[in-house]
């Protein structure tokens, strides 16, 4: 039985973004014969809950034991943790487990990917729901004023941040962080220091929602695994955003500024454009 689980590592990770289409890649890749995902998404694993002492017995555990040990070395393991691209200690985490990982990157226009967070952190705000980047609420008050506290103070803050320390990082100040997750180019470096190109996919979350099936070949033959039959998602959507308001088109314009230089960037590290 521990021989069983000793050899059992994670063959690939879902690494993210957030607001770009994880869960529903997640809710696909369980169905599938070939992947093995853990007991629920986000296990976090190589992020807030990794351990001094990580190891392939902490890393089994968040899986059913039955799914490991009655299925074969073919069948491949993996999780998905949004949070996993945003921090910097992450990748080299990930390579020291299994330096022969490969890594799924999901990436969003980033001005629609940071007004879908705005309104996803909100909600989780008004059902008093806490999140691990503002633990106390110091923002929950102004996040449920949107007269006077709205985006684009947000975008305000975390600019003046930025230019205050001169840092991307997340380990500087973690919130507001609505700017700084669509910085692909500055979190995607961090893995290129450990994995090869050809070990990340990086998809476009539209790709996922308008081409499902052709994308989820896509996956397969990246992975190496078998392909299965996609008919019945044809349709690929989760976590459906809930906007309650709309953003002034002040600071969708302001925001768009700001990352052309920086999608650029982006655009010339992996190689190709998005129609962004």
């Amino acid at each position: 039985m521990l021989t069983a689980w000793k050899i059992r590592k994670l063959n690939f990770v879902i690494i993210g973004a957030e607001k770009c289409g994880t869960t529903a890649l997640f809710d696909c890749l369980k169905k599938h014969p070939y992947c093995i995902a853990p007991n629920r998404k986000e296990t976090r694993m190589f992020s807030l809950r990794y351990e001094k002492h990580f190891n392939v017995f902490h890393s089994i555990s968040y899986f059913n034991p039955k799914e490991i040990f009655f299925r074969s070395r073919k069948h491949f393991l993996f999780e998905a943790t949004p949070e996993n691209i945003y921090l910097e200690e992450v990748a080299k985490r990930i390579y020291r487990y299994n330096p022969d990982m490969k890594l799924i990157l999901l990436v969003r226009e980033p001005v629609s990917r940071a007004i879908s967070e705005y309104f996803f952190i909100r909600n989780l705000m008004a059902e008093n729901i806490a999140i691990w980047e503002d633990p106390e609420g110091k923002y929950k008050d102004k996040l449920l004023d949107s007269d006077h506290y709205p985006l684009s103070w947000f975008v305000g803050e975390e600019l003046k941040i930025m230019k205050e320390t001169g840092s991307f990082s997340f380990s500087t100040v973690l919130f507001p962080d609505f700017v700084r997750r669509g910085l692909y180019c500055e979190q995607l470096k961090w893995y290129y220091q450990y994995f090869k190109p050809e070990q990340i996919l990086i998809l476009e979350n539209k790709d996922l929602k308008y081409r499902p099936i052709e994308t989820l070949k896509q996956v397969e033959s990246f992975l190496n695994i078998p392909h299965c039959n996609w008919e019945n998602e044809k349709k690929v959507n989760s976590n459906i955003g809930v906007y309650t308001h709309q953003i002034s088109d002040e600071c969708k314009q302001m925001l768009y500024e700001f990352y052309k230089p920086w999608n650029e960037k982006f655009f010339d590290m992996i190689g190709y454009r998005m129609d962004w």
